[in-house]
């Protein structure tokens, strides 16, 4: 994609962005946001321009390199100290806002 400029992210946009993931910022937020995306937009379309013809694809990640470990029972909070600190109690659990009508 030779030739291809990275676009301008401008504040309208980072703010669009923040009420489509339920986020709320102050305008010195989202200016911040708006510069920091437009950089890393810049940095991929910067990618974008190295020739990869030779570069062989990746069909996989290799597993067997990572060092796994056991998987083993260990202590963990009980059920009324893990539901102490919560803001909301319901039914014996989280209470959580609805998001889907």
């Amino acid at each position: 994609m030779t030739g291809r400029t990275a676009p301008h992210l401008d504040v309208r946009y980072v703010t669009q962005l923040a009420k489509l993931a339920a986020l709320t910022l102050t305008d010195a937020e989202a200016e911040r946001l708006a510069g920091e995306l437009e950089t890393i937009v810049a940095y991929v379309a910067q990618l974008e321009e190295l020739d990869t013809t030779e570069v062989p694809a990746t069909a996989h990640v290799q597993l067997d390199r990572l060092p796994l470990r056991d998987d083993a029972v260990e202590p963990c909070l009980s059920h009324e100290d893990a539901l102490a600190q919560a803001p909301a109690v319901e039914a014996e659990g989280f209470a959580v806002p609805t998001f889907v009508e």
